[in-house]
C-alpha cells in the first residue's frame, strides 16, 4: 500500500541509550537498582551515567520507547517519511546525533529544542538477560504544549491519521496527549497509547483516566494491565477478565477500541468489541541465540503499527509485530541499520 507521507505521528522522549554489559550486581546494587530496573534518575543516579560512560565496550544508541517504535515503523514501510517523531531534545550536539540517525532510518523528527538542559539520556546495564534501564529525562523533561502552535507542525497535525503515545510522554506533557487525544476523537482519526511501565500507571493516574476515554488501541504488557486493575479495584487478576474490562470503559466516540496485551512467555492478546479476544503463541527462541531484548517491546509496537496504518488483518500486524519484536533480539539495543531488509517472505 502507498503510505502518504506524515500519516503516523508518535509522541515520546528523545533518548541517548548507554549501554554496558556487566558479569556481576555490583553496580545494580551501588545505585539501589533492580535487575529489570525501569525507572527515572533521581538524586541518587546521578553519577551512574559517567561511570557507565568510563567502562570499556559501552555502545551509544539512538533511543527513546517511541523513536525506537517509529524507526523500527520506518524499517518496515522502507519508503522514508512516512512515519513523523516529536519530543523535545536539547540544543546541542547529542541532538544533533539522534536526529541524523534517526532520518539515517528514514524517520523525519518535529523535535522541540530546548535550551534549559542536554538532550536526555538513558543507561541501560545487562546482565545475561536481565536489562536494568535509568532513564535521565533532561531536554525532553521540558516538552511543552508551544510545539502544537508552531505553523510547520500544524500541517503535520492536520495531516497525520494516526497518532502514537508512550506513557512516558503522558508522564512528561499530559495536557499535549489530551489535546490531541480530543483532536482525534472528534476528526475520526485514531488515538494509540501504550502504558509504557507500571510507574506510569501510578504516577499519572488522573491524567491517564482523562485520556482514555478518547483512546482507540490500548497497548500494555501483563504487568501493567494488572498493575492498572488493582489500582482501579476491580478484584481480580484474570488477565481475560482485565483486558475486556479495558476493552469496556467508556469511550467518547462509538470508535470501537482494541487492546493487545503482551507476555514474554504466553501468547499475545487482542481485546475487541462483543467480548472477542483472539490469542497470537509467540514463537520460541533459543535463548543461546539472543543478544538483547532491550527495545523487544518497542520493536513489537513499531511492527504492529507499520501494518495498521496500512489496513491490514489484526492477525498480520500481530505476526508482523512478532517478527519485528524477535529481529531486534540479534543485535544490541534498537540498531535499524544492523538489521536485514524487511521482506514478508521473511515472515
Amino acid at each position: 500500500m502507498e503510505l502518504p507521507e506524515g500519516i503516523i505521528i508518535g509522541f515520546g522522549n528523545p533518548l541517548l541509550d548507554i549501554t554496558c554489559i556487566v558479569e556481576d550486581n555490583v553496580i545494580l546494587e551501588k545505585f539501589g537498582l533492580a535487575a529489570n530496573a525501569a525507572v527515572i534518575a533521581e538524586e541518587k543516579h546521578d553519577t551512574l551515567f559517567d561511570e557507565l560512560m568510563n567502562m570499556e565496550n559501552v555502545i551509544y544508541s539512538a533511543g527513546g520507547a517511541c523513536q525506537n517504535s517509529m524507526r523500527i515503523f520506518q524499517w518496515i514501510v522502507q519508503t522514508p517519511g512516512r512515519g513523523i517523531f516529536s519530543g523535545a531534545v536539547g540544543n546541542d550536539k547529542l541532538g544533533e546525533r539522534i536526529a541524523k540517525r534517526a532520518k539515517a532510518d528514514g524517520l523525519t523528527t518535529l523535535y522541540q529544542i530546548r535550551d534549559e538542559l542536554p538532550t536526555g539520556s538513558c543507561a541501560v546495564i545487562m546482565n545475561g538477560l536481565n536489562r536494568s534501564m535509568v532513564a535521565n529525562l533532561g531536554a525532553a523533561s521540558m516538552f511543552t504544549e508551544d510545539w502544537m502552535e508552531e505553523e510547520e507542525n500544524i500541517c503535520w497535525l492536520d495531516r497525520a491519521q494516526y497518532f502514537y503515545f508512550t506513557g512516558f510522554f503522558l508522564a512528561v506533557c499530559p495536557i499535549v496527549v489530551e489535546r490531541v487525544a480530543k483532536m482525534c476523537s472528534e476528526s475520526n482519526r485514531i488515538m494509540i497509547l501504550n502504558f509504557s511501565a507500571v510507574f506510569v500507571l501510578q504516577m499519572q493516574r488522573a491524567s491517564l483516566l482523562q485520556t482514555l476515554q478518547y483512546v482507540d488501541i490500548i497497548i500494555c504488557n501483563k504487568d501493567e494491565a494488572l498493575a492498572f486493575a488493582d489500582s482501579s479495584d476491580w478484584k481480580t487478576k484474570n488477565i481475560f477478565e482485565v483486558g475486556n474490562r479495558l476493552q469496556t470503559m467508556p469511550k467518547a466516540n462509538n470508535h470501537p477500541r482494541l487492546v493487545v496485551i503482551t507476555d514474554p512467555l504466553c501468547p499475545v492478546l487482542c481485546f475487541q468489541e462483543n467480548e472477542r479476544v483472539l490469542e497470537y503463541p509467540v514463537p520460541k527462541v533459543e535463548k543461546s541465540k539472543i543478544v538483547d531484548i532491550n527495545g523487544c517491546n518497542d520493536a513489537f509496537i513499531g511492527g504492529f503499527l507499520s501494518m495498521y496504518v496500512q489496513k491490514m488483518p489484526l492477525d498480520y500486524c500481530i505476526r508482523t509485530a512478532i517478527f519485528a519484536s524477535q529481529q531486534t533480539q540479534n543485535v544490541i539495543g534498537v540498531q535499524v541499520e544492523k538489521l536485514p531488509k524487511f521482506s514478508e517472505a521473511c515472515m
